[in-house]
């Protein structure tokens, strides 16, 4: 890349140069001075009186990078001919615009420098002076064309094939160079390293910093490996080596270089950075990369190991694939209407039988149905689940229409409660379906933090003006606070299946789940206990006043909420 830049930069102080090259001196001289007077400007006009000599000027600028857009040649020359020249020229440099200008040469030689040499133009002697002077013009402009174009492919090229910022080949590189290693059967070995620190660094100090960071990690590495690898920079955190030295000796650079990560610091704008980084390598004839990632992705698993080699044994654990494969299945499912409710019944300890069921989003794929486990996390960080709040909403309204003697409850995330509009959509369609508000709840995850702030908030307060009844799902856990308890004003607390699985076999769940119950009353929420999986759990948490129960003790989530179970069936 560096080359190709300077190559560029001495092109632009040194005038381009045509050469001239004929055995009469007279006809040169004369030939010279008139394509001085065109041309004389913006190019130098070079003259050699037969082949070697010509040969000798075009290495010379050729070795200093100087364009020869253009060659003239006579034909009839002692020694090498015009079109043996024009041939070597061609071979040599084939962009260059080769025209024969001679009164002697023969069918076959001009048929000979067409064929071969790519001849421009053929004029005979004498010359018209217009014709050769258009001709010399559009030649000029064919050749430089043709540069711009190459030059810009070459742009292109570097674009595609090399980090932008590092100056280091890149993912496509580095898939081209495997490419042709597999169709070679050359085993190689590589070694795929993420730099696991860079989010937070960039985080809290900015692109710039981490750009600084990560530039003296590649230096460092660089200099470290030597001439055992050849370095590529795949992305803003992770980079490759790809090895031809012998396994062990790799194994053990690598393990030397990660022990010096953790001795060593990286000085940045007057700050210390311990780079962390994890370390897949794999050596293989084909899919060299893909296995070199996996192993990456294990060895971030298992942070004590300085790397991980790949084993066959990984490829189950591919979390990517699997994601993009739950992925396709929910936007599929989404796109066919196969996003479907399940109902679990929740059941009252005061009138002692299910009053309420909660509609949990299920997948469903022919005969299989998926749980949100397997892709609600999937449906966040694609932006999915914006489309499945609403979908959830109209089936479970349209269900309930037909038994308006049960309350139900819908899921609803943190990005829905940033819609503007969401509570007067949730409106129209109970008016729409002839559902009451007080029969419908929507559950907030706990682990939502309602980053919207007011606008969050502000829907919640129109729920529940409404007629609509707020709970917070999985309380106990990562957001818990009071203060969230005071922006919410939630009518239901959901106490998390963690704090009620074994709690009649445990102090502290107990303590927890009775001090959690009490404040919740305090507020004037009532609690529903979750995960009540046995008639331990079931008989343990109505004696701390739980309002209601929900677990498989009590009902299975399914497709139908007839025929409703009798509590513990």
């Amino acid at each position: 890349m560096n080359g190709n830049q300077n190559s560029r930069d001495e092109r632009r102080v040194s005038n381009p140069v045509i050469l001239l090259v004929d055995d009469e001196l007279i006809i040169l001289r004369g030939l010279k001075e008139q394509l001085k007077l065109a041309f004389g400007k913006e190019y130098d006009i070079e003259t050699a009186e037969d082949a070697e000599s010509a040969w000798e000027i075009l290495e010379e600028y050729i070795k200093k990078g100087i364009d020869v857009p253009v060659v003239i040649c006579d034909q009839v020359m002692p020694g090498v001919k015009g079109d043996e020249l024009l041939i070597r020229i061609h071979h040599k440099r084939p962009d260059i615009r080769k025209i024969m200008l001679t009164g002697q040469a023969s069918a076959d030689a001009v048929g000979n420098a067409l064929n071969n040499a790519n001849l421009y133009r053929y004029l005979s002697k004498p010359w018209d002076s217009n014709d050769l002077i258009l001709t010399i013009r559009e030649a000029l402009k064919s050749y430089f064309k043709d540069i711009s174009l190459w030059e810009l492919n070459q742009e292109l090229e570097n674009i595609l094939l090399f980090n932008r910022d590092t100056g280091l080949p890149n993912l496509e590189s580095l898939r081209r160079e495997l490419d042709a290693r597999t169709a070679q059967e050359k085993r190689s070995t590589l070694a795929v390293i993420r730099i696991e620190s860079s989010t937070s660094t960039t985080h809290h100090f900015g692109v710039g910093v981490y750009h600084k960071v990560l530039n003296q990690f590649l230096e460092s590495l660089s200099s470290f490996l030597g001439e055992s690898g050849k370095l590529f920079h795949l992305y803003q955190d992770e980079v490759a080596v790809l090895s031809e030295v012998d396994e062990s000796k790799f194994h053990s650079l690598l393990v030397a270089f990660r022990i010096l990560l953790r001795s060593e610091y990286i000085e940045a704008d007057g700050i210390s950075f311990r780079v962390n980084v994890s370390i897949g390598v794999a050596a293989d004839l084909s899919g060299l990369y893909y296995k070199a990632r996996i192993a990456m992705m294990n060895a971030a698993q298992n942070r004590e190991l300085e790397f991980v080699f790949y084993s066959s044994t990984m490829d189950e654990g591919d979390q990517y694939q699997i994601n993009l494969t739950l992925g396709r299945k929910l936007n599929d499912a989404v796109n066919a209407g196969n996003v479907i409710p399940y109902f679990q019944g929740i059941y009252d300890n005061q009138l002692e039988k299910i009053t309420k069921f909660e509609c949990l989003a299920r997948i469903q794929e022919g005969n299989n149905v998926y749980s949100p486990v397997s892709f609600i996390s999937i449906a966040r960080s694609t932006g999915i689940i914006r489309m499945l709040t609403p979908i959830m909403i109209e089936k479970s309204l349209r269900y309930f229409s037909k038994y308006p003697e049960y309350s139900f409850s819908v899921n609803i995330s943190e990005s829905d409660l940033e819609k503007k509009g969401f509570a007067l959509w949730v409106m129209s369609r109970l008016q729409f379906y002839g559902v009451t508000p007080d029969r419908l709840t929507l559950e907030i995850l706990e682990t939502d933090r309602l980053r919207g702030g007011e606008r969050g908030l502000e829907t919640i307060k129109e729920l529940k003006e409404c007629g609509c009844k707020i709970a917070i799902d999985d309380f106990g856990v990562d957001q818990s606070n009071f203060e969230r308890l005071m922006e919410i004003d939630p009518d239901y607390i959901k106490i998390d299946g963690k704090f009620i699985e074994g709690i009649h076999l445990h102090k502290t769940p107990f303590l927890l789940t009775s001090a959690m119950t009490e404040m919740a009353h305090r507020i004037g929420a009532k609690v529903i206990a979750e995960f009540v999986v046995g008639k331990e759990e079931f008989d343990t948490v109505r004696t701390l006043g739980v309002e209601y129960c929900q677990g498989y003790y009590i009902m299975k989530p399914s497709a139908e909420i007839y025929p409703i179970p009798l509590q513990g069936d």
